[in-house]
């Protein structure tokens, strides 16, 4: 695992390398020449952990240097294991396949995904090598659950498109799966009722159909509501 003391060597030998502060001004209007290191890493550090995905870093032999908040969910509802510190999946041809994209990511190859199958669900796996790193042969591997999709939040929403209430509630129904006649009777609104509220939703998306405003909406950042 890669040690705390090794990062802030890096840090240090970067700051040395970079100059002092003065002397990293940028250009006015400009992004900085050389960023905050550590605010950088904080930024990212926040990032992964609250991310929707699951992220996992292990090396060429699937051994775990890092799961985020969510790939450790994963662990727990038994979609991927842990043993021995290596990551696994719930069946031993998961696990057969799991180790074979790890290994030809670890041997250089751009990257490769699979899918594993278990009782708890599905679990899709897209793997990239990480080349570079202080880890020989390390491997990121990004984990989603097909089955649980997170839905953004109606108040974003509002914010972005200024939709109404209403309005974003409906969208946030399309986005889970429901159809307008479903959406009226969840929402205790008529049909047409719902159909207002879709025309606008195209409207203030500048979409025409339902295909692309779902496309649109599910794009939308969120932000990290627990930071």
């Amino acid at each position: 695992m890669i040690s705390q003391s090794h990062l802030n060597t890096r840090r240090a030998e970067a700051r040395s390398e970079i100059g002092p502060a003065p002397e990293r001004r940028s250009l006015a209007g400009a992004a900085p020449a050389f960023p905050d290191l550590s605010l950088v890493e904080a930024a990212l550090h926040l990032l992964a952990e609250h991310l929707e995905q699951g992220l996992a870093v292990t090396d060429r032999y699937g051994r775990a240097h890092f799961l985020n908040r969510a790939a450790q969910a994963f662990v727990a509802r038994g979609l991927l294991c842990l043993e021995q510190g290596g990551l696994r999946g719930a069946a031993p041809e998961d696990s057969a396949a799991l180790r074979r994209v790890i290994a030809r990511c670890a041997a250089g190859h751009r990257g490769g995904s699979v899918r594993l199958e278990g009782a708890g669900g599905t679990l899709l796996v897209a793997a990239s090598a990480l080349p570079g790193t202080v880890a020989e042969g390390a491997v990121l591997l990004r984990l989603t659950d097909p089955g649980t999709p997170r839905l953004p939040d109606p108040g974003v929403l509002q914010d972005q498109f200024g939709f109404t209430p209403a309005e974003a509630a409906l969208a946030v129904d399309i986005l889970a799966g429901n159809d307008l006649a479903a959406s009226a009777t969840r929402r205790r609104i008529t049909r047409n009722t719902a159909r207002v509220h879709l025309r606008h939703l195209f409207e203030k998306t500048g979409t025409r159909r339902q295909a692309e405003l779902v496309r649109l909406l599910l794009l939308c950042p969120q932000p990290i509501a627990d930071a």
